[in-house]
């Protein structure tokens, strides 16, 4: 088949979509004569029509109906005006009540296009009723019911006036009203906007129904040719380059999947082959046959949509600058509500000018035999978009505003939840698959490996590569790194292994994995991994809490299983303890060097270390190498660690220790002894003594070194000092960094203006609970080294 040349690919295979099952419709209303006698729990029987009496007894043992919002329900008047009967109340006498509702869902299947033979139930929900001035505002459905796909309304014969029902959908509308004589029927999708305008006068008396699809396999009836075209048209768009985004763009391949968003919105509870709605239902039945004979894979998904628009605020002047929400109220109708309830857009004052960005995930994938696919959430290219229903015609769940604020013009964010079918080539099945499910695509290689599927396992593996590190970046764990070191032990290929493991970082690393490292060293020698453990190392600013918290509590066990294994297990141990050291100093000496750090954040990031320290320490001595440990040693005892760090050390260890000698941890103790010994000697401070100590980094003060440091030094306890302002700041940083206790104030009068610096009281408060805490630490110490020997 020659398809037109005047129109792209993508666009073609829209018209061709939107043609198929356009016939279908998202609501349906007739009347049904019949009486179901209903029976009212505390009423009694309900007569035909229903009197202004007979309603008063109704309203009578009702309670007032609430309206969800979010996961909240509320009751909100100004939302939800109305009185609600529980179904549990209600009993119909009629004989022949149940093959008259049969007969009306077997029109409501039609009339809504659900292809032939899907079996529709009708769940009885609740009876309402609204008197004068009562209504319900614009909401729509969510789903009560597993398998609920929308809603039926029946309305009871009575004489009332206003009370209209109004539903629409994509810009149509569909009024109800009622009869004096015979029973209103009006049914419709879930997603579809619906509200009760308010009753005028005389009472609109309605029983409402889940409309639940029960599982089966209809099959929509799609004509050959229709199959044929549609065909085509998905071939051409899987083998047409795609359009450049931008000038220099060479990123122009053809799109590997065919991405279609589904007219009506679904969720994950209500999403399903044999829930599809409308003219879903019969396209998705169309392009599961194109599927077929362009042998392709084929998954129903969930679509989260993002867009962001520029959108103009005709009341602007009613609203101040900045952010708010607009008015897009979410009512779920998830406990107590009837006729439906989820998310109204209310923002009619926006109009939206020009879409600024759009963001597809997909989610939630469910093969054609009703199966869920591994995946993780899966980014949609613009090129792999095809839709008959654009975003902003639906009903976003959440819309944010964003006033002018200078640097962009009004947006409006909107958020949707959609579905999409998502189909590609079976020849590109692996790659896709691997992009969705890392995890998935390292299985299939290893059972390839182990089933002698060699040649192929290896092809696989190579085609990770353009990819691999953007998937393991959004997707990699401990699991997935597990699987890869799994596979890697099967490879003879020592580049492809290594490139299958590059992307990895050691706080993923545990020590179940710790006989497969060993499995890599037999099979491509110590310095391949020695390479690999130093590929897998951040630098030392990033992540550095999950890199201490990974020393501190798998670093020991590792090392254990690997020093157990003999001689080439040892030698990675020491590779692993010498590289995990050199990049703690690293650290160390980094944040120590961070100027922009207050001291007392320095001592805290410090003694977070300890822990790390002490894990080296104990990997040091697992794998019987003990002069590793001995840079360590050496940088505790000297004065570059403020004394909290060896403590913490000390503090960090337990019982599960087996020989704390061993550790040569004695000097470290007789250190703290003596440290805190020293401290503790000197006299207290004098209740007239105001000196402070001098920071030692003092340069950057320049000539404002020697008075700032005279008056420090000084029992002077306020300095009046004439500065510019940039030596003013220069000062007041200086405070503030060192934390001293020093309150600073500018006194503006005069030129220049005048410093007032003041010693605080916090001088002696300081000192005091200080000795406090070294008096404590120091009786610990004491105890510590009588109850074990260090």
């Amino acid at each position: 088949m020659t398809l037109p040349s005047n129109i792209a690919p993508s666009s073609f295979l829209s018209e061709v979509l939107a043609a198929i099952g356009t016939s279908a419709a998202f609501a349906t209303r007739f009347t049904v004569e019949a009486d179901p006698q209903l029976h009212v729990d505390g009423v009694g029987t309900v007569q035909l029509p229903v009197s202004i009496q007979a309603a008063h007894r109704l309203c009578a043992v009702a309670q007032p109906t609430p309206h969800g919002y979010k996961d909240q329900t509320r009751l909100d008047p100004r939302v939800r005006d109305t009185w609600e009967i529980a179904a549990n109340r209600l009993r119909f006498d009629s004989p022949q009540w149940s093959a008259t509702l049969d007969r009306a869902l077997d029109r409501v299947a039609h009339d809504l296009g659900l292809p032939p033979g899907t079996p529709l139930k009708a769940q009885l929900h609740n009876l309402l009723i609204y008197a004068p001035g009562q209504f319900f505002a614009t909401h729509q459905d969510s789903e009560k019911a597993d398998g609920m796909l929308g809603t039926l309304i029946v309305t009871l014969p009575s004489r009332f006036s206003g009370g209209e029902f109004v539903v629409s959908h994509q810009g149509q509308t569909l009024r109800a009203r009622g009869s004096l004589t015979q029973l209103g029927m009006i049914a419709f999708y879930a997603d579809c906007l619906h509200e009760v305008r308010a009753v005028k006068e005389g009472y609109r008396v309605v029983l409402t129904y889940n409309l639940i699809a029960r599982d089966s396999t209809p099959v929509a009836a799609v004509s050959t040719q229709e199959i044929a075209t549609l065909s085509a048209a998905v071939h051409a768009f899987w083998n047409t380059p795609a359009a450049p985004r931008w000038r220099s763009d060479t990123d122009i391949a053809p799109p590997n999947r065919l991405v279609y968003l589904l007219d009506h919105q679904y969720t994950p509870s209500g999403l399903a082959w044999h829930r599809l709605k409308g003219a879903d239902a019969t396209r998705a039945a169309a392009l599961r046959n194109v599927a077929e004979q362009l042998d392709a894979e084929i998954f129903l998904t969930l679509a989260d949509v993002h867009e962001i628009w520029n959108a103009e605020d005709n009341y602007q002047e009613s609203y101040p600058t900045g952010k708010r929400h607009a008015s897009n109220h979410t009512w779920n109708d998830d406990d107590d509500d009837d006729e439906e309830d989820d998310t109204t857009d209310d923002s009619s004052n926006l109009e939206l000018i020009d879409l600024i960005e759009s963001e597809i995930e997909l989610r939630h994938w469910i093969a054609v035999d009703g199966s869920k696919l591994q995946s993780e959430q899966s980014r949609v290219d613009d090129a792999e978009l095809c839709v008959t229903r654009d975003s902003s015609d639906c009903t976003p769940f959440q819309s944010t505003y964003e006033g002018y604020t200078g640097n962009y013009g009004n947006t409006l964010d909107r958020w949707y939840h959609r579905a999409a079918l998502v189909l590609w080539p079976r020849e590109r099945a692996f790659v896709i698959r691997a992009r969705l499910s890392p995890l998935w695509a390292i299985k299939q290689i290893g059972t390839r490996l182990k089933t002698n599927g060699t040649v192929e396992a290896h092809q696989w593996a190579a085609s990770l590569q353009p990819f691999w590190q953007s998937v393991v970046a959004r997707a990699g764990d401990a699991t997935l790194l597990n699987a890869t070191l799994s596979v890697a032990v099967m490879l003879d290929d020592a580049r492809l292994a290594a490139a299958l493991l590059a992307p990895f970082s050691l706080a993923q690393l545990t020590p179940k994995m710790a006989p497969h490292l060993l499995h890599l060293l037999e099979r491509h020698g110590l310095a391949w991994c020695e390479e690999r453990l130093r590929q897998w190392t951040p630098p030392h600013w990033q992540n550095h809490e999950a890199q201490l918290t990974w020393l501190a509590q798998t670093l020991p066990s590792l090392v254990q299983a690997w020093s157990r294994a003999g001689a080439g297990g040892v030698d990675l141990a020491t590779t692993m303890v010498q590289e995990r050291w050199a990049w703690l100093w690293q650290y160390i000496t980094q944040t120590q060097a961070n100027q922009y750090s207050k001291g007392s954040e320095k001592v805290t990031a410090l003694t977070a270390t300890s822990a790390a320290l002490l894990a080296l320490i104990y990997a040091s001595h697992e794998a019987k190498r003990p002069p590793l440990r001995q840079p360590i040693i050496d940088a505790l005892l000297s004065k570059q660690l403020p004394i909290q760090v060896p403590l913490g050390v000390l503090h960090a260890i337990n019982t599960d220790l087996p020989d704390l000698a061993s550790l040569g941890l004695a000097p470290v103790h007789a250190h703290c002894l003596q440290t805190l010994s020293a401290h503790l000697a000197q006299p207290k401070r004098a209740a007239d003594d105001w000196s402070i100590t001098a920071p030692a980094d003092r340069a950057s003060l320049q000539e404002l070194n020697e008075p700032l440091t005279r008056f420090l030094s000084s029992t002077q306890r306020q300095l009046e000092w004439p500065l510019a302002e940039p030596k003013r700041q220069l000062i007041r940083q200086f405070i503030d960094r060192h934390e001293l206790p020093l309150k600073h104030e500018t006194r503006r009068s005069g030129r220049p203006y005048t410093l007032v610096l003041e010693k605080t009281l916090a001088l002696f408060k300081r000192e005091t609970a200080e000795r406090q805490l070294w008096t404590r630490e120091l009786a610990w110490l004491t105890q510590a080294g009588q109850a074990s020997e260090f």
